[in-house]
């Protein structure tokens, strides 16, 4: 062992800037597909549900058992009042405060239908037609639902929406 030196290679230094490369890469690829995946489901829906609406979270206990507070829950468009029938939960738009609600469908009339919730004691007033997002979509005639799923964006709206 006369000779106890160490040789560095002189490609190691471009090692480090090719692992420094590989993890930006890398970073930049996750991006994309958070991004994709965050823009994409909603406009895939958004097609596939024909509505500007797809998705919106149960935010009150008014329709449990059916739906429960912080449910996710997909909606399909309407093109038709025929479309809507006593027993469905739909979504309109709530003409006194602007929010969507969501119930199910007690009565129909021939510019309106009412609505009630679930859970609650009275029925809705009267709703036109032209305020319907759409209603619930089913699976298997179950209104297709992720439990638990809506907590996150009503985390969120409490937390960057408008203060009261």
């Amino acid at each position: 062992m006369e000779n106890d030196t160490l040789v560095i290679p002189e490609g190691a230094p471009r090692r480090r800037k090719r692992g420094m490369v590989k993890i930006v890469l890398n970073a930049l690829a996750y991006e994309l597909i958070i991004v994709g995946i965050t823009v994409g489901i909603p406009k895939f829906l958004s097609w596939y549900l024909d509505t500007p609406y797809p998705m919106a979270t149960i935010t009150s206990g008014s329709m449990w058992p059916a739906l429960k507070e912080g449910d996710l829950v997909f909606i399909k468009g309407i093109r038709d009042r025929a479309e809507i029938a006593v027993g469905d939960i739909v979504v309109y738009r709530n003409k006194e405060n602007g929010t969507f609600t969501i119930h199910r469908v007690v009565a129909i009339g021939k510019d309106e239908f009412t609505t009630q919730g679930d859970a609650n004691f009275t029925k809705d007033a009267p709703v036109k037609y032209e305020h319907v997002i759409g209603k619930t979509f089913q699976l298997y005639g179950n209104n297709l639902r992720i439990p638990r799923v809506g907590f996150v964006t009503m985390y969120a709206t409490s937390k960057i929406g408008p203060r009261q």
